[in-house]
């Protein structure tokens, strides 16, 4: 086959399929190529965001909660979606439903185990080097993660845990544990997530939101430790899961070329204040898909809206500056809220009305504090991907 392509996506991850599977429901008709570095794929993670009962997605849908809690040793806040749930996509149900819708457009090509390396403009082309061999490509979409380097956060989420089977029966399936026995040190807020699938079954993460970047594993220990205090009983590991999420990632330099778009992750899709992501990769990638398919050109803008950014990124700063703080914020924040607010207010663009709600529930001086001190500049005009 030929090496030349209308498009290339660089990355076979959510990002990456996503914009996949929306060409093809868009009709995309052009010649199409994905480069993903992973031979095979495995459930490697777990994505969770609020919804409607039904939606794009809703198949794939293998948990829902309609109850979700945050606690601290002192209190508990419990919420009750009116409109919305909690849900949770396993990654091996989203992979293999993607890559079968793939496989079957004779158009859109996926060559796995293979590395994109550097990239230059040749004409109207950009020629990208593989280790499969050089392709070229009209547009190329850019969903990789950023070099150690150049990823860069005001705060750091740091997550380590597993999908746990335990003997007695520990857990209540009706109700998500989103952020339990929030506590704040120096190093920043740390909390227990717990997803129960069933009375036995859940999966567990110690996290912290952190000053510093550090890999996942350095948590292991911690995780095993906040384990066995939480359950004194016989308990089996299923799978590990961890992760390390920016959050108030610093924006990078627009690519060199002008048909290299940047997206996912890297571009700072992850809503900055909780780190959420899945549901705006979905709007990202629905709209991109749509000015794909019919031909127009690639238009780039900051994810969120400014009022977003601008608020995220004085929360970010206070939380930087007060980290003891944060744990006392986050329950005041949903003390405030309902439900559904709640949902919004961390996996969307919130209202104006709903940011007043917020600013109503937290103390002032210390966003005041940050706000004068000046802020992460998370909201540059070169923050931005195609959309």
């Amino acid at each position: 086959m030929s090496n030349s392509y209308d498009l290339a996506i660089l990355g076979a991850g959510c990002a990456g399929l996503s914009l996949a599977r929306e060409l093809i429901r868009h009709g995309y008709s052009k010649r199409a190529v994905i480069i993903e570095p992973r031979d095979t794929y495995s459930h490697d993670r777990t994505w969770c965001f609020w919804a409607n009962a039904q939606h794009e997605l809703s198949d794939l849908v293998s948990e829902r909660w309609s109850q979700w809690q945050l606690s601290t040793p002192r209190r508990a806040i419990r919420h009750t979606g009116a409109k919305l749930s909690y849900q949770q996509i396993r990654s091996d149900d989203f992979y293999h439903a993607h890559l079968a819708k793939i496989a079957h457009r004779s158009n859109i090509e996926l060559l796995t185990g293979v590395t994109a390396g550097p990239m230059a403009d040749h004409d109207d082309r950009v020629e990208i080097e593989t280790t499969a061999g050089a392709i070229s490509a009209r547009r190329v979409i850019d969903t990789r993660p950023r070099p150690p380097q150049h990823d860069q956060a005001t705060i750091w989420q740091i997550f380590s845990g597993a999908e746990v089977e335990t003997e007695e029966a520990c857990f209540d399936p009706s109700v998500a544990g989103l952020m339990q026995q929030m506590t704040s040190d120096e190093s920043g807020l740390k909390f227990t997530y717990i997803l129960p699938m069933t009375a036995h079954t859940a999966l567990i993460q110690t996290t912290r939101f952190a000053l510093r970047k550090s890999a996942p594993d350095t948590l292991d220990r911690e995780f095993e430790r906040d384990l066995r205090t939480a359950f004194k009983t016989k308990t089996k590991i299923r799978r590990h899961e961890r992760g390390c999420l920016p959050m108030g990632q610093a924006p990078q330099s627009p690519h060199p070329s002008a048909r290299v778009f940047r997206a996912g992750q890297a571009a700072g899709i992850l809503r900055a204040s909780s780190g959420y992501g899945f549901l705006r990769i979905q709007t990202w990638a629905e709209s991109t898909a749509e000015e794909l398919a019919s031909g127009r050109r690639l238009s780039e803008k900051p994810f969120g809206s400014p009022l977003e950014r601008k608020m995220d990124a004085i929360f970010l700063a206070a939380m930087s500056r007060s980290p003891y703080a944060a744990a006392d914020w986050f329950a005041r924040i949903a003390n405030q809220l309902s439900g559904d607010e709640f949902g919004r207010f961390m996996s969307q663009s919130p209202s104006l009305h709903l940011w007043l709600k917020v600013v109503s529930a937290l103390p002032k001086a210390p966003f005041v504090r940050a706000l004068l001190a000046g802020m992460p500049k998370i909201d540059r005009a070169d923050h931005r991907v195609a959309t």
